[in-house]
């Protein structure tokens, strides 16, 4: 490209008075250069400004102020990253290569042999800062922007708001126009008063220390002092509905203060056929790489499936979709500055493919938000109506999501006002669903039960024991829900043999053993639904036959946990020996609780008059009764909170109840 011996005028535009502070800062990395020093420079550009952008910058740096004479003994080119090696390399030898002073702007590292050598630094050009786009606009446009309204400029995508930017504007007023385009319109959504940063967020854990990690190394990203490569940079939430998976990703958008992008597979799905979705797919992740630093998100990623399942008619089609989603993640992977978050409720479904290293390899799970993290959210919820203790809320909302307190809390509000008056404690009670305490001989089969799961499980060693509780109350809002857990800390790394895989089953049918042992019976608690006890033990007999080579025939087939892949009309043998197994293990449990039975009993009794028992107490009564001792008072010792051991425990055992 044609150089200019003239001075550019950066005060000509707000670009390009915005980018000439970034090419400044740039150079304060070689200073020697910056103050008129021998050399050449490379300088690499973020991934949504071209080489071109930087020509005027660049020739006011080099020329300014410099005769015809001196300006000979300076150049400049600019590559860009579709610029062919040998085209790049001739442009840099009739431009640069003999300069006393020459800069190369470029839009990749991946520079010819011949620039690589001849370059004597290389520096990452950082993005436009509040402090540029500040200087900028009161240069060129006389207009007034703070900090906080620079920030929120710099979220909308760049030529959008260099458009808005106008004489005889108010930054005020140049925001509101840019806030009134439609979301297909600006290519996204910038993160407004309303949302939340992720500091102020409760009841995410893990997903919150890696959301501030995130930010943190940003930060240093774009100070050209951490590589991109070095960023975690692919995210995959999961966790129940309502726990706010997408308001995390909004959150951490405006923390970071970058381009937040939402998108979803239904999203495409509505735009047609599958050239329509696929083309939809590609734009939602150009819209997020055209505007980098940027995160785009990705809900319900189990819409996607996994290609080791598609069996019907319409599998070509899906494993299309899939194969489009990966070609997009390897390319956003490619590109610095881009973050991809998705979220699911099932990402068992999700294909494997999607969470190799280097795509959403990083998996968070964001469960249920404990009794602190509950009265934190009502806390925030309410704001400056908070003027009350919420702490007694704490228990009454078991079991409720991040969502279901929302709501309660806009329900309160909604009541106050229409009395016109402030926020009252009762209000927010009066939402709450009436919760069904658990009580009598149905507590007394769930205390059976657990101890049941307690006594067996630690019998066989299964893992470390954290504790044993009864839930105080069911929420009738919840078709299924725990009445009751007995937790286990299996090791990540175990020998799975064929003991292992029976040892589980057994500690699964231990809480049906200890019902039967003592009541005669079980109830349906310990076959409701997906995650129930004897859903795992036959997904766990189901493997043992069918993929670990461990039944009576020695082969491999299907690829799933499900008797819906198998046919069990087909394969008759095989509900016949899953069933066997089922019943030995049951026996065995059962056997074992025959010889434990006091131990049995005794915990049963703690757990129906507390409500749980600590490790600690377990071996306490354990003691006790193989002495014929006396057990302690009940009062002492007592876990009053089973959010303490409930969370991040790899083998749960419980009864489930259906209010």
């Amino acid at each position: 490209m044609p150089i200019g011996t003239q001075t550019d005028n950066i005060h000509s535009s707000v670009k390009t008075h915005a980018l000439y502070g970034t090419l400044m800062r740039a150079l304060d990395k070689f200073e020697a250069f910056k103050l008129g020093g021998p050399g050449i420079v490379a300088l690499i550009t973020p991934a949504n400004q071209t080489a071109s952008d930087y020509a005027s910058p660049v020739r006011t740096f080099l020329y300014d102020g410099v005769n015809g004479e001196e300006a000979d003994t300076a150049g400049f080119v600019c590559i860009s990253a579709k610029e062919k090696p040998d085209r790049a390399k001739n442009e840099f030898e009739s431009r640069c290569s003999d300069k006393v002073r020459a800069i190369v702007v470029a839009e990749t590292r991946d520079l010819p042999p011949a620039i690589v050598v001849a370059v004597d630094t290389v520096i990452q050009l950082g993005p436009i800062e509040e402090g540029d786009l500040r200087a900028a606009c009161q240069s060129v446009l006389k207009l007034k922007v703070s900090a906080n309204q620079a920030r929120k400029l710099l979220a909308f995508p760049q030529e959008l708001m260099i458009s808005a930017l106008r004489r005889n504007r108010s930054a005020s007023e140049i925001l509101n126009r840019l806030k009134s385009i439609s979301p297909d319109v600006g290519l996204g959504r910038p993160m407004g008063e309303e949302t939340p940063l992720l500091e102020e967020l409760h009841g995410y854990g893990d997903a919150k220390a890696w959301g501030l990690q995130l930010a943190a190394d940003l930060k240093l990203w774009e100070r050209g002092k951490l590589k991109w490569s070095e960023v975690d940079r692919g995210l995959l939430l999961s966790g129940p509905p309502g726990v706010g998976k997408t308001i995390f990703a909004r959150a951490l958008a405006q923390t970071c203060g970058v381009f937040f992008k939402a998108t979803s597979v239904a999203q495409w799905q509505s735009k047609g056929h599958l050239g329509d979705l696929l083309k939809a797919m590609r734009a939602d992740f150009a819209a997020a790489i055209d505007n980098v630093p940027s995160i785009i998100f990705l809900d319900e990623l189990d819409s996607i499936g996994d290609r080791n399942t598609f069996s019907d008619e319409h599998a070509s089609y899906s494993i299309q979709v899939v194969n489009g989603l990966l070609e997009v993640l390897d390319g956003a992977a490619r590109r610095d500055g881009l973050i991809v978050i998705g979220a699911t409720n099932h990402p068992s479904k999700i294909d494997p493919a999607i969470r190799r290293p280097g795509r959403l390899d990083r998996h968070v799970v964001i469960g249920m938000p404990d009794v602190g993290d509950r009265v934190a959210i009502l806390r925030q919820q309410l704001g400056a109506d908070c003027s009350f203790d919420l702490e007694e809320l704490g228990p009454l909302t078991e079991a409720m999501s991040g969502a279901d307190l929302a709501q309660v809390v806009r329900d309160a509000k909604r009541l106050a006002r229409k009395e016109g008056r402030a926020v009252r404690l009762s209000d927010l009670t009066s939402q709450l669903p009436k919760l069904i305490l658990i009580t009598g001989a149905y507590r007394r089969s769930v205390a059976i039960h657990e101890a049941g799961h307690t006594v067996v499980g630690t019998r066989l060693a299964h893992g470390k024991f954290h504790g044993v509780y009864i839930s105080k109350q069911l929420n009738p809002r919840f078709a299924l829900q725990n009445a009751g857990a007995a937790a286990f800390e299996v090791p990540v790394l175990s020998l799975r043999n064929e003991k292992h895989y029976r040892d589980e089953i057994c500690v699964r049918l231990a809480g049906i053993a200890a019902e039967k042992l003592i009541l005669g019976s079980h109830d349906d608690g310990a076959g409701n639904g997906p995650r129930s006890d004897l859903a795992q033990a036959t997904h766990l007999a189901l493997d043992m036959e069918t993929k670990a080579g461990m039944g009576e025939r020695l082969f491999q087939f299907g690829q799933g946990t499900s008797w819906d892949e198998f046919g069990p009309q087909q394969v008759p043998w095989l509900m016949d020996r899953v069933n066997q197994i089922l019943l030995d293990e049951l026996a065995r449990a059962r056997d074992i609780l025959e010889q434990e039975l006091p131990l049995l009993k005794a915990v049963s009794e703690v757990l129906d008059k507390l409500g749980s028992v600590s490790p600690n107490r377990l071996e306490e009564l354990r003691e006790a009764v193989k002495g014929g001792g006396r057990r302690r008072p009940f009062n002492n010792d007592v876990i009053s909170n089973a959010d303490k051991f409930r969370a991040g425990n790899d083998v749960t055992t419980g009864k489930e109840a259906r209010p």
